[in-house]
């Protein structure tokens, strides 16, 4: 800042470079030289007290003298009022507001400045931004030397936040790459789909009051009336340009208030199609075939869109808007198409480019791809109320995402790592991408939740509620490998951005069908996986600078609170030895090998096990073949709940995980944790801790042969079996106790204070 202020002084004292524009195109106009034209000031204020003052210092060190501050104030609830009030003493120096001192917007605050003011000329300053003390005096040159100027704008310096400043380097080289000094006559109409603003702040322009008055103010972006206003007025004149660096334009880090507002790329398409019906400028053949398209859709329900987003048209049809933005905003076309849910369930369609009722239409229809109505969505969203309370909790604030709320192992695993960091002082926040039968638990625990199903299309389209949530946290936890593309839409979140992994070779071959994964573990500040088999799938996508961490997931240690309860309904006096075989019913937890094992075994061996199968039917074909097994010894409990599965354990002599890739299965380490052995495969993150028939067994993967030849040890050995679930017990203390696990949660967290 201190730079800027040097520089103004410098200018102040006349030893700056003295550029000229007399050269420039125009037509000159010796009568116009002795005129000092009233120059109206237009400064609008909302919410920037700590800036308005240096605003408003610019100002009023102009060289050139015939002008009037015209300051409206659009309801701040800061100081701004008061500071403004300082300089009222000056004459030249006037204060509005609008009646009862309400917020109204821009557009509204822009028109009242404009109709209080009394000059031939208006120029606007943002109240943020800062003037060079000859701003007046130059423009006043041009306006001396050529007839008939209309509006003027001049090249501007950035400063402030120097990330936002980087952003913008760009824009404002390409204006002085399309404008040459002086008269530019601009074709709006072909520009029109570039969504190119030529003058990139209200501070850098001046235009002829007279050419302001017939104009239109209702932008529907109420943040972009600058541009709204211009497209209109350079429809029938020129743009006058200076090359002279006359405005400092402020860069914010977190652009905010009204005149501060960062644009949202999403709303262009709208504000350009709104823009051009003023002017008369046709949509392309294109455009007006998919409105009639979206038009004649089943789908289409116009009263329906009206009565749920009527106060979100702003002069728009129900049609245009829904085709030009509504879509990008969770406007659905009728209560039978879910836009989110389609976006969502297709994965080639979240680059977010096309209109999904319109996808529907010309593609997804003769794909036979499937519709959601809006009520199959459940959704618990995030409101303004929720962002203050913990934006105020005093606590450091943690976010975790999980793709589901599943009785499964990741959505587990996080469970418990949110336990702990709240029992380290951490206010944490979960947010899930699909509801699940883990809710009930969640609230009795007191953690607040949310389920955001369309959280990546609505990140994707700038939703601006969701990233002031995202902004109120130090750190941020990205479960599993699905949640990992939503950080890609998160860059400018400052947070501390984890991942922990938990995924094995099945689903990095999934996931890279989909997404090129080596683009998202760039913005991770850390990558933890729970053990070096989930690592090893994940180091080739990680950069050069960047490993993958060990994080061990801890569980509560339910030995004393398991409780007597026998969820089998055996008595187990049989003299069996009893098999349970936890799990999501699916071809990779190895059920179809199991099966297939069984046969393997002699009717001797099997007659002596009862196998216990507990799990949710996701495979149809498997929960088929268990019902259908001619073998006496199973029985298919169906899915349990926690506390079923947690009394089931200690009613069973081992467990089995027989899984064709699962790198740390959460039920292994619970049956270890009730002293049971366990028989795993080598594509298992646990068979790195086991050691093969002290603690339990290692089999190789896939292999029904050698998985019966491990079941018929522990037949032959069950009297050991006692004394390897003691080995395995061990396995526990030493490295999934809750204990241990707080302690690692510290170490990536830090304390419960906040960092903010």
């Amino acid at each position: 800042m201190m730079k800027f202020i040097k520089k103004l002084l410098l200018w102040q004292g006349g030893e700056c470079r003295k550029k000229s524009c007399h050269k420039a195109g125009g037509i000159s106009d010796e009568s116009n030289a002795c005129r000092n034209p009233l120059i109206s000031i237009i400064v609008a204020s909302y919410n920037y007290a700590s800036y308005i003052g240096q605003t408003l210092d610019s100002i009023l060190s102009q060289t050139y003298a015939n002008f009037e501050v015209i300051v409206v104030d659009d309801g701040s609830t800061d100081d701004s009022v008061a500071v403004i009030s300082r300089y009222l003493t000056d004459g030249r120096v006037r204060l509005y507001t609008h009646p009862g001192g309400v917020n109204k917007g821009l557009c509204e605050t822009v028109k009242l400045g404009i109709e209080q003011s009394k000059g031939e000329y208006v120029a606007f300053c943002e109240s943020d931004d800062l003037w060079h003390p000859r701003y007046l005096e130059k423009k006043v040159e041009i306006i001396h030397t050529y007839r008939n100027v209309g509006i003027i704008s001049n090249n501007v310096e950035p400063f402030g936040d120097e990330d936002a400043i980087n952003d913008r380097i760009g824009y404002l080289r390409a204006i002085n790459a399309s404008l040459a000094v002086g008269g530019n006559k601009l074709d709006i109409s072909r520009n029109k789909k570039k969504f190119f603003n030529y003058i990139p702040t209200f501070s850098a322009v001046m235009i002829r009051k007279d050419i302001l008055a017939p104009l239109d103010y209702h932008s529907p972006t109420d943040a972009w009336i600058d541009f709204w206003l211009y497209r209109q007025i350079l429809k029938n004149h020129q743009l006058f340009y200076t090359d002279e660096k006359l405005t400092f334009w402020r860069m914010h880090d977190s652009l905010n208030g009204m005149s501060g507002a960062r644009d949202h790329v999403r709303k262009g398409d709208l504000f350009m199609a709104l823009s051009d019906r003023l002017l008369g400028i046709r949509p392309s053949l294109s455009t007006r075939q998919n409105l009639r398209r979206l038009e004649k859709s089943a789908y289409w329900d116009e009263n329906y869109y009206k009565e749920h987003y009527g106060h979100l048209l702003k002069g728009a049809g129900p049609l245009e808007h829904y085709y030009y933005l509504g879509w990008k905003e969770g406007c659905n076309p009728s209560s039978a198409f879910s836009n989110d849910a389609y976006l969502n369930y297709y994965m080639d369609l979240q680059g977010g480019k096309m209109n999904p009722l319109l996808h529907y239409e010309r593609l997804g229809k003769k794909e036979k791809r499937k519709i959601f109505a809006t009520h199959q969505c459940q959704e618990m969203p995030v409101t303004a109320e929720d962002i203050q309370k913990i934006a105020e909790s005093g606590a450091r604030n943690v976010l975790f995402i999980s793709h589901e709320l599943t009785l499964t192992g990741a959505p587990r695993a996080l469970l418990n790592m949110i336990v702990v960091a709240k029992k380290a002082g951490i206010n944490p926040v979960l947010v899930s991408l699909a509801a699940g039968p883990m809710e009930h638990e969640i609230n009795e625990l007191g953690i607040k939740l949310f389920v955001l199903p369309f959280m990546r299309t609505r990140l994707l389209f700038g939703d601006r509620q969701l990233e002031q949530f995202l902004s109120v946290f130090d750190s941020i936890v990205f479960n599993t490998l699905v949640t990992i593309p939503l950080v890609k839409n998160m860059s400018r979140i400052k947070a501390q951005k984890i991942c922990w992994l938990h995924e094995g070779r099945v689903s990095y071959r999934q996931c890279a069908s989909c997404w090129d994964l080596s683009e998202f573990f760039p913005f991770f500040d850390h990558v933890y996986s729970v053990g070096d088999y989930a690592a090893s799938f994940a180091a080739s996508y990680l950069p050069g600078n960047m490993q993958v961490e060990q994080l061990l997931y801890g569980i509560p240690d339910e030995v004393e609170d398991a409780g007597c309860q026998d969820t089998t309904s055996e008595d187990g006096s049989d003299g069996k030895v009893r098999l349970l075989f936890p799990g999501t019913l699916s071809r990779r937890k190895g059920y179809k090998v199991f099966l297939k094992s069984l046969k393997y075994l002699s009717p001797k061996v099997r007659g002596q096990f009862t196998v216990y199968i507990a799990g949710a039917p996701a495979d149809r074909r498997i929960t088929r073949l268990i019902k259908l097994c001619p073998y006496s010894c199973l029985r298919y409990l169906g899915e349990l709940n926690h506390d079923e599965l947690l009394k089931l354990y200690p009613k069973v002599d081992v467990v089995l995980c027989p899984s064709l890739d699962d790198p740390m299965p959460i039920v292994c380490t619970e049956a270890m944790m009730f002293s049971k052995p366990v028989v795993v495969t080598d594509h298992t993150g646990t068979a790195a801790l086991v050691k093969d028939g002290v603690s339990g067994y290692i089999v190789p993967s896939g292999s029904p042969r050698l998985l019966a030849k491990a079941l018929k040890q522990v037949y032959v050995q069950r009297d050991r079996l006692s004394a390897m679930g003691k080995n395995a017990r061990q396995i526990y203390e030493a490295d999934f106790t809750m204990e241990i696990f707080q302690e690692q949660v510290k170490k990536i967290f830090g304390n419960g204070m906040s960092a903010s």
